[in-house]
């Protein structure tokens, strides 16, 4: 563990975005985050968040803080550190930039931020009035029955913010580092203000290409006989999706006989594996095909492998997902065999599927573990009929902004 820890410490972040979101209660930050992370692929960090996840995983830090709260103390700002710093470097490598939301709190906390992560992009203020964000507390507390959304604490709430923030504020206004933002209006004229502050942003130093930059994927995992061809198929027809697959690609490539296709024949003829550059590029060129059609991709049995997943959102754009069709081993046997009876496939008997199934879990498991712990990963249960997978599928490709 102190091996992990002394890495992450020596992990250099000055390249990384980050931007400090500050507002006060009421100002509507939280929903212009959720924008702000589907549009720009930023990842969202709340401090109080990562305490919370901290304290529910059991680990003897939470444990600590556990006991600190209980005495009703701060929580150190040197722990509160170490955990943004884990986050942002467990995500670096596929996250376009970072939203550190509700922070910093007083000046302390910002410097000490940049002193042992990294400076921040700016400082996006949600420039709101004490009126209006009553109304909006006052407005939520008919039904959500939080009990510091009362008159008399949301004016205490209020002198709070404005007493630990205005320094802040003022600090890094000298520096022309905040972007205040009028936020009195709905939540669609706040965000063509907020839009305006990133598209202004020199955010990319990845060298993505710039035509791709507004494009939506989903990557889409499943074993074999998870049924996960169908499914995207019915996705395609419903939604306008654009399909593609690692393996389809290659093979087109091949067929085509251009000079890319007869160097990656000749690596498969010698048994070789084709090389990550060369399925990215593919990716990207179909990718940039289809664009002017639509801005949402399947991307098809990807990623095999976690490097996979992550040269993809370094080098190509963000993921907005990974659509994970669970199917258990005995009925993705079942389905093969089945299916072996008319294929003709030769990897279709019970001993090479039984292999190809031990492959899938050993690569796929760090795939999934790494993407749920950024909440990306949506568990789709496809024992059932190609109609009820179809219904969870249809519930979480609908509960998306494309």
């Amino acid at each position: 563990m102190a091996g992990k820890k002394s890495e992450q410490a020596s992990t250099d972040l000055s390249s990384v975005n980050v931007v400090f979101v500050v507002g006060g209660p009421g100002s509507g930050k939280g929903t212009q985050c959720e924008r702000i992370v589907e549009k720009y692929g930023f990842t969202h960090l709340s401090t109080g968040d990562l305490l919370r996840a901290e304290v529910q995983a059991g680990t003897p830090r939470g444990k600590n803080l556990v006991e600190i709260m209980q005495k009703g103390e701060l929580v150190p700002l040197d722990v509160v550190l170490e955990l943004l710093r884990e986050n942002i470097t467990a995500k670096a490598s596929s996250s376009k930039g970072f939203l550190i939301d509700g922070y910093p709190r007083e000046m302390d906390q910002g410097i000490k931020f940049e002193e042992q992560i990294t400076t921040p992009k700016c400082v996006l203020y949600f420039d709101v009035s004490d009126d209006t964000m009553t109304k909006r507390l006052l407005g939520r507390a008919q039904t959500s029955g939080r009990v510091d959304d009362n008159e008399e604490t949301i004016k205490q709430r209020l002198k709070t913010f404005h007493d630990v923030t205005t320094p802040v504020i003022d600090y890094y206004s000298k520096n022309n580092m905040v972007q205040r933002v009028p936020a009195e209006s709905s939540a669609d004229e706040v965000f063509q203000q907020v839009q305006k502050v990133f598209d202004s942003m020199s955010l990319d130093k990845s060298g993505r290409d710039p035509v791709l930059k507004d494009a939506k994927v989903l990557f889409i995992v499943g074993g074999p006989g998870s049924g996960k061809g169908t499914q995207c198929a019915k996705i395609v027809e419903k939604f306008g999706f654009c399909h593609l697959s690692s393996g389809d690609l290659l093979r087109e490539e091949v067929a085509s006989g251009s000079e890319r296709g007869a160097k990656l024949k000749d690596v498969m003829a010698r048994g070789e594996l084709v090389s990550m550059d060369d399925v990215l590029q593919l990716m990207c060129d179909a990718m940039k095909k289809k664009i002017s059609e639509t801005k949402c991709f399947l991307i098809d049995g990807y990623p095999r492998e976690l490097e996979q997943g992550t040269r993809f959102e370094k080098e190509i754009v963000p993921c907005v997902g990974v659509l994970y069709f669970d199917v258990s081993d005995e009925t993705m046997t079942s389905r093969l065999l089945k299916r072996g009876e008319t294929s003709g496939r030769v990897d279709d008997n019970e001993e090479t599927i039984k292999k190809r199934l031990q492959t899938f879990h050993n690569q796929t498991k760090p795939v999934i573990d790494y993407y749920s712990q950024q909440d990306k990963v949506c568990k789709i249960p496809a024992e059932g009929s190609e109609k009820d997978i179809f219904a969870e599928v249809e519930k979480y490709v609908s509960s998306h902004k494309w």
